[in-house]
């Protein structure tokens, strides 16, 4: 049975809860967020792979206070989402051909097939999933961003090409891109969890400032139904912000 709460120090000899919290210099734990950290990082230089670059949460701090939401398809845990807010400045319109998510893989560092679960929503709510704008499973890169906690935690990006391209005028959406490891003949994909980082600092932000307070995260293993992550403990900044972002073409409207 996976449970909710959070087991001390090491993942793999517990049962997988539903985030991950660290504090700085210290062990993974469940008991609240310790120190500090500044809000206002702006370095305007997006990871490489968001290109063109329309939409960048920021990276994750490991060296700081983080906390990362269980975001993942696999065969042992079943489906749990995270939805990330970002905007569509008013006059524009975006045309989204790429989209990822930057994960802790945990057990595993890879994923098996080589897809990912992807969905633009609007509207969405408190234990309102709102409108699906566009939906599928893709073909995805699964590739390592260099940053880990304590050599023991490795951060990955999940990312995929859309087709058709979605198109999206002015307005407030959310996205997801969840890892999949649902190959029932790969032993991985029994003990594999993947959670989505936060980006509480907003180093290398690009484009629209993404929405504070407003990610969502749908998990039934949890009890969790489009649940605003705020409400799963974490008080902010640590539910503010999720590292992930879009590419694509930005035009103006007519």
């Amino acid at each position: 049975m996976v449970k909710k709460a959070f087991c001390v120090v090491v993942l793999i000899a517990c049962l997988v809860p539903a985030s991950l919290l660290a504090q700085k210099n210290a062990s993974i734990s469940h008991s609240g967020l310790g120190g500090s950290n500044s809000n206002n990082v702006n370095v305007f230089t997006p990871p490489p792979y968001c290109s063109p670059c329309l939409f960048y949460g920021g990276d994750w701090d490991p060296n700081s206070s983080w906390v990362a939401y269980a975001n993942w398809n696999t065969v042992a845990l079943g489906q749990a989402t995270v939805y990330v807010p970002f905007t569509v400045p008013t006059g524009e319109v975006w045309t989204i051909d790429n989209m990822f998510t930057n994960n802790l893989a945990i057990n595993f560092n890879n994923i098996d097939p080589k897809k990912a679960d992807w969905s633009i929503n609007s509207g969405m709510s408190e234990g309102n999933p709102g409108t699906v704008i566009a939906s599928g499973n893709a073909n995805a890169r699964f590739v390592a961003t260099g940053r880990n906690f304590q050599n023991t935690y490795f951060e990955y990006t999940a990312q995929v090409k859309l087709s058709p391209r979605p198109q999206l005028q002015a307005g407030t959406y959310w996205f997801s891109v969840v890892p999949n490891c649902t190959n029932g003949s790969d032993a991985n994909c029994s003990s594999v969890a993947y959670y989505i980082n936060d980006t509480i600092g907003g180093a290398n932000h690009f484009g629209p400032i993404e929405p504070n307070n407003m990610t969502f995260h749908n998990a039934p293993g949890f009890g969790l139904n489009y649940t605003n992550v705020c409400n799963e403990g974490y008080p902010p900044p640590a539910c503010s912000r999720m590292s992930g972002g879009l590419g694509g073409k930005r035009a103006h409207a007519n």
